[in-house]
């Protein structure tokens, strides 16, 4: 069960980082509307706030508190290695 909490985390993330308007242009080649990035910022939050509840659900209120926040650490660096390394390549090829 914890992996569906990591993966809900790495996509909220994902979709947090899409959110962004420099991470649009380096992961899409493009920046999304308005509404797309809203729609990409309010995702990315519940898919986090559902990490959290998977979380407590599999582990408990006290160890799942700890393993969400380890696991949003692992998350959160996964996303910004792969989109930094988009970023260098896009930046590369223009």
């Amino acid at each position: 069960m914890m992996w569906l909490a990591i993966v809900l985390a790495l996509a909220g993330f994902a979709a947090l980082c899409l959110a962004m308007s420099r991470h649009q242009r380096d992961v899409l080649g493009t920046a999304l509307t308005p509404l797309a990035t809203r729609c990409a910022k309010a995702g990315g939050w519940c898919a986090i706030a559902l990490s959290y509840a998977v979380a407590v659900i599999a582990e408990g209120a006290a160890f799942g508190s700890v393993y969400w926040v380890g696991l949003l650490t692992f998350a959160a660096l996964c996303v910004a290695l792969v989109v930094s390394r988009l970023g260098h390549a896009t930046r590369r090829s223009s």
